[in-house]
């Protein structure tokens, strides 16, 4: 009689093949005894029995393959929903029912009489009011960061549970955290007024001129002005940001913008809110000098101008020649939160912004911008791998802040 051992091997290798992308060892364990006990069996069999069992072995190979695909067609979706989780939000800009994909950086303006809307693809929305200008300078999943140029928004931020939430908006030195909430939101640069109203939830503001990031709740409103240096809350909603009138020189008939480049037109236009203008005109200027000669509010609204214009090397500069002729300042400390900002958001360089938000936090422990500067800690030293430290920064953070906008992150990294 014929020996069965060729056939045999021939099956087996077709078994081998079907199922080389099992991924569970146990699997090929089961599966290799299987086999040989399936081979025992058909060397104790007739010649006539073999060809049923043959069938039986290709079947249950076959029906091994499927499950095999199953488990691969299922790692494929569960990567691309990863893929999908970490994609940055995206937004359209609709004016008059005309809607256009938005690019960021990208000035958006509303004309003196129509409104403009910007719809993001998590379902969040801001309403520019009339004569408004606004730029979305960052996405990412978790949210965007907006710079308020002029005017008000209405905002209507959707908070994720089972996501971290984290949007920011910019209006001349204040900043306003947020997670999920509705609430207007105003910034003159003419009279560097700004003014804030919640309707739901709540929000972070912080600022040069406030000893400490405040919360305002749903019904609160602020006032703030640095160049006053006064806080006070309004009996009623916020009051109409100036808009710009027809003798209001524009961008292109500005005399600041044609006269010479002296001292006096980088300040002006850095004082009336002209931040990019303001830029180039101490450019002119010779920016070392103007860095030299500036006082420290100026050069930190230099480091401002050149941070939102993308000039991360200026903004550096400035910062740096600040804490140099300032040592010891609030606002030397202030740089060094900035360069943290800078050099975590622009260059990826977590250990660096680690060392700088650090130097904030030591020299202004109980600053305005302390809440801030641990949310970003946290998150530098996680990126820089050192897990350990981005824990003991996250307990620190919910004991101050629990419902703070880095707090959802926060108990994330505390559960990994």
């Amino acid at each position: 009689m014929e020996s069965p051992k060729p056939e045999l091997t021939h099956i087996g290798e077709r078994i081998r093949a079907t199922l080389e992308a099992e991924l569970d060892p146990t699997v090929d364990l089961r599966a290799a005894r299987a086999q040989l006990l399936e081979r025992v069996a058909v060397r104790n069999m007739t010649a006539r029995e073999r060809p049923g069992i043959y069938a039986g072995v290709l079947r249950w190979a076959a029906v091994k393959r499927g499950r095999v695909l199953a488990l691969a067609g299922a790692l494929a979706l569960a990567a691309a929903l990863v893929v999908w989780v970490r994609m940055p939000i995206s937004f359209q800009v609709e004016t008059s029912g005309a809607r256009v994909s938005g690019r960021l950086g990208d000035v958006i303006e509303a004309t003196e009489t129509t409104p403009v809307q910007l719809r993001f693809s998590e379902g969040s929305s801001i309403s520019v009011d009339a004569g408004g200008r606004v730029r979305v300078l960052a996405a990412e999943p978790k949210g965007a960061r907006v710079l308020v140029e002029s005017g008000g928004l209405d905002v209507s931020i959707v908070h994720r549970r089972r996501r971290a939430t984290r949007w920011s908006f910019e209006a001349g030195p204040f900043r306003v955290q947020v997670t999920g909430t509705k609430f207007h939101v105003a910034w003159s640069p003419q009279d560097q007024t700004f003014v804030l109203g919640t309707k739901e939830g709540s929000v972070v503001v912080s600022g040069p001129c406030l000893p400490e990031p405040r919360a305002v709740g749903a019904g609160g409103n602020v006032r703030l002005s640095c160049a006053s240096t006064t806080l006070a809350a309004l009996e009623s909603a916020p009051a109409p940001v100036a808009r710009p009138t027809a003798e209001t020189p524009t961008e292109s008939t500005s005399p600041i913008e044609k006269e010479a480049p002296t001292s006096a037109a980088w300040r002006q236009l850095l004082a009336a809110g002209r931040l990019a203008d303001g830029l180039r005109a101490a450019e002119r200027a010779n920016f070392a000098r103007v860095c030299r000669t500036a006082n420290q509010k100026e050069l930190l609204t230099l480091a401002d101008a050149a941070r939102l214009s993308g000039r991360s090397a200026r903004a550096i500069e400035a910062l740096s020649i600040l804490r140099k002729r300032f040592p010891g300042s609030t606002d030397a400390a202030t740089a060094a939160f900035a360069l943290g900002r800078i050099t975590f958001e622009k260059r990826g360089a977590y250990a660096e912004a680690v060392r700088w938000f650090a130097t904030y936090l030591d020299e202004q422990p109980n600053g305005p911008l302390m809440g801030d500067a641990v949310g970003r800690l946290m998150e530098a030293r996680h990126g820089a791998g050192d897990r350990q430290g981005a824990r003991a920064d996250a307990e620190r953070y919910l004991r101050r802040f629990p419902e703070g906008p880095y707090a959802s992150e926060a108990r994330t990294m505390l559960s990994e």
